[in-house]
């Protein structure tokens, strides 16, 4: 059991302030457990191929960050993540695995060939483009995060107003119909 900092007295879980003296409770942050980290990592890895799999469908275009870009949105859309920080934790890992990715089948490229990297590179000259959509890709990661983070649907809420039947439950629109039907029939018990 905590206690406050300012008089000693011992906090109950969750309190604000201290019952004692009024003094404001910092809250302690808990470490997020491992568990988590490794489902939002494996939620990168698959945002990763699947930006892998859309650099592969563009062919020999140059799409820069958009690759990433879209499958963060999409990954961070279908898992329904509930907070921003989880949110661009993936998007920065669909980005650094997708970097890493293209990177290592690039170079494993070269060296199975036996061809040397200037061949590959021999007349390119980079653009103003090229320079300043490379530099922006990781700052776009993390605009897809926040995007992504924003979109995604939320969780159910309950609204109560005053009316006739007091109160009464209206679910946001996200609901699935087979509980749409369960409502109308009146066996639908939540929880």
């Amino acid at each position: 059991m905590a206690a406050c900092s300012r008089c000693g007295f011992k906090l109950p879980e969750g309190a604000a302030f201290c019952p004692n003296c009024g003094a404001p409770i910092k809250k302690v942050e808990e470490a997020a457990p491992s568990e988590k980290i490794g489902g939002l990592l494996r939620l990168g890895i698959m945002g990763a191929f699947l930006s892998l799999a859309i650099s592969v469908l563009a062919g020999p275009i140059n799409l820069y960050f958009i690759p990433s870009f879209i499958s963060a949105l999409l990954v961070i859309y279908f898992s329904r993540l509930s907070r921003l920080k989880d949110a661009v934790i993936v998007a920065m890992a669909i980005y650094i695995f997708t970097d890493a990715m293209l990177t290592g089948i690039f170079l494993g490229t070269v060296y199975v060939s036996n061809t040397p990297l200037a061949d590959y590179y021999g007349d390119y000259m980079p653009t103003i483009v090229d320079v300043l959509l490379y530099t922006v890709s990781p700052l776009m990661a993390i605009v897809a995060g926040y995007i992504g983070f924003k979109i995604s649907p939320g969780k159910k809420e309950e609204v109560y107003f005053k009316g006739g039947l007091e109160p009464t439950l209206t679910y946001s629109l996200g609901g699935g119909l087979k509980k749409l039907k369960y409502v109308f029939l009146g066996s639908y018990k939540d929880g």
